[in-house]
């Protein structure tokens, strides 16, 4: 668990440049990054690490985005966490895929940093707010 406020974020993705460089981009914002190379070990670290808010790319080995974003929805330990998916994929497939299995924000790469940050600062608030009844 991060020291106290200090948010944490997971982010996902079998490109070690991409992995570094997010984890350089949100450090520098103040974020406390994890990585990891795959789904399998995204599932381990989220439900270890319990993070504020997943980066979740789609095209990877082992446990593609999809699966790993389904299999963290039904996981009660980690169905709340709100996932940003940052991929290459960017048809009205590819995205409404994101949404329909839970998806907070669907990001395109290459992306434009603010745009990054932006999502991610509304997921946080996003989690924070209590559930609708």
């Amino acid at each position: 668990m991060a020291p106290s406020g200090l948010m944490t974020i997971l982010a996902v993705d079998d490109e070690a440049n991409s992995r570094k460089l997010l984890k350089l981009l949100l450090e520098r914002e103040g974020f406390r990054v994890i990585t990891a190379a795959n789904g399998e070990e995204a599932l381990i670290l989220a439900k270890v690490e319990q993070p504020q808010v997943i980066l979740l790319d789609v095209m990877m080995p082992k446990l593609n985005g999809y699966d790993a974003l389904r299999r963290l929805r039904e996981d009660q330990d980690t169905a709340a966490i709100p996932v940003i998916m940052v991929t290459a994929k960017g048809t009205e497939h590819d995205i409404a895929a994101s949404f329909r299995l839970g998806a907070a924000f669907h990001i395109e790469k290459p992306y434009e940093t603010k745009d990054l940050l932006q999502k991610i600062q509304v997921a946080l608030r996003l989690r924070e707010q209590p559930p609708q009844t």
